[in-house]
């Protein structure tokens, strides 16, 4: 048995290995449906575990999207419109689509 590559977090409910891209649309529609607010999708192969993309649903229904690559000094955000939006970009990510961040402005996570 192979080890798992992601893992998605749900703010309600159990996390999920190697999740799907179906699966992902399924738990950002839990999320709309008002099962939490965030989902996590973390990359296994960083032993840190600082390697990960997250959505956050806002009250007003806008996504904020952060990703971060190991490093603090690449963390950072941008908010869309909704689900589906929210739902392209944590999958580009998961599955390393190309191309997949290049229409969003992405801006510096400050703490």
């Amino acid at each position: 048995m192979t080890s798992p590559i992601l893992r998605a977090v749900p703010e309600s409910g159990p996390s999920y290995d190697d999740p799907s891209e179906d699966l992902l649309f399924e738990l950002l529609s839990d999320i709309e449906a008002g099962e939490g607010s965030w989902l996590i999708i973390e990359r296994l192969s960083d032993p840190t575990s600082q390697t990960y993309a997250q959505a956050l649903r806002r009250e007003d229904g806008i996504y904020v999207v952060e990703r971060r690559e190991g490093r603090a000094d690449e963390h950072v955000t941008t908010d869309v419109a909704d689900m589906r939006a929210a739902h392209a970009l944590l999958t580009g990510w998961a599955f390393q689509l190309p191309r997949w961040d290049s229409d969003h402005d992405w801006s510096p996570v400050t703490s």
